[in-house]
């Protein structure tokens, strides 16, 4: 495992007592915001003071439902695993993600060139 993942505190309106947060970056880009659980809402469910990934972006956001995380360092080493780069074998099974633009090899900054996915080949 690396230690890619940095975490900054933050607090989160949530509109709900769960508002301490992290900000969570790989290597300088967020991948997350992370919830402290409060134990007087969550505590009958096991998860009081567990972390929660809230908001999940790039690759941390395809997990549909993310466990929660006893501590920090867990859900570090979760976020760690879900944004690691993706080997070249593993690209070609994520390219029915890649935008049509980005498919075709432009780049979506050269100007508007669609939206949607690209078509599975």
């Amino acid at each position: 495992m690396s230690a890619t993942i940095t975490l900054a505190p933050i607090l989160v309106e949530t509109g709900s007592t769960d508002s301490e947060g992290r900000l969570a970056y790989r290597d300088g880009r967020l991948v997350g915001v992370l919830i402290q659980l409060d134990p007087d809402l969550h505590g009958e469910l096991g998860v009081g003071l567990h972390w929660f990934l809230e908001a999940g972006f790039g690759r941390a956001a395809d997990e549909p439902r993310p466990p929660t995380f006893p501590t920090l360092d867990a859900a570090r080493r979760w976020l760690d695993v879900r944004t690691a780069p993706v080997a070249p074998h593993r690209a070609a099974k994520t390219r029915e993600l890649t935008p049509h633009c980005a498919a075709a090899g432009h780049s979506p900054s050269a100007g508007w060139c669609g939206t949607g996915l690209a078509p599975r080949r």
